[in-house]
């Protein structure tokens, strides 16, 4: 290590743990998420969770909830905007 400096010689590892601000802000988006889903109807719910977290497509979704395929497109982009709109607030936190 001859040569090197003390800051180059002294260097904590890294962690992958996140630290308790990190961990505080996380918590407070996950439930900001929940309550934005809770705000859906049943069906915008039903028909965004087999979309975005399943990836099934929109044929898929309106078979298994029993929708045509334009009443399944609909659900979806409902549920979308609902959300947008209510998880504004954490977009502006971020700037």
């Amino acid at each position: 290590m001859r040569g090197d400096s003390l800051d180059e010689a002294v260097q904590l590892p890294a962690t992958d743990t996140p630290g308790p601000e990190r961990m505080a802000h996380s918590a407070e988006i996950e439930r900001r998420v929940q309550a934005a889903l809770n705000g859906l109807s049943p069906l915008e719910r039903a028909a965004f969770t087999l979309r975005h977290y399943e990836g099934r497509s929109i044929d898929e979704i309106g078979t298994t909830l029993g929708l045509g395929t334009s009443a399944a497109k609909h659900s979806v982009f409902r549920a979308v905007k609902k959300l947008r709109v209510a998880l504004a607030p954490l977009r502006s936190q971020e700037s």
